[in-house]
């Protein structure tokens, strides 16, 4: 198991575009969703996926913040610690990561 911290390195805006079907306010993650999880403030929602974890912004509708890319496989489990600066991740790739991402 390989334990690291890392920082976001991906501006979600820099990825592909996705469109939205008609009436829609946002998609929440892309690739195959495997966890949701809200950090302790409810100001962040993060989203693992099989591309990696998409963080949000809750106070302005789910602004897509950041992506989180690290795991060489997709991520399974994410947790926040209680102070909402770090975020845990498990891949399938075997791997645990941990991610600085304070407000």
């Amino acid at each position: 198991t390989l334990f690291a911290l890392f920082s976001p390195t991906i501006p979600a805006q820099e990825y592909v575009q996705w469109n939205l079907p008609k009436g829609a306010i946002v998609r929440l993650g892309k690739g195959s969703m495997n966890a949701i999880q809200y950090a302790p403030n409810r100001a962040r929602l993060a989203v693992a996926t099989s591309i990696g974890i998409w963080l949000y912004d809750t106070t302005t509708y789910y602004r897509e913040v950041a992506l989180l890319t690290g795991h060489t496989d997709m991520v399974e489990s994410i947790t926040f610690s209680p102070d909402r600066k770090t975020l845990a991740s498990v891949g399938a790739d075997g791997t645990i990561l941990l991610w600085k991402v304070a407000d």
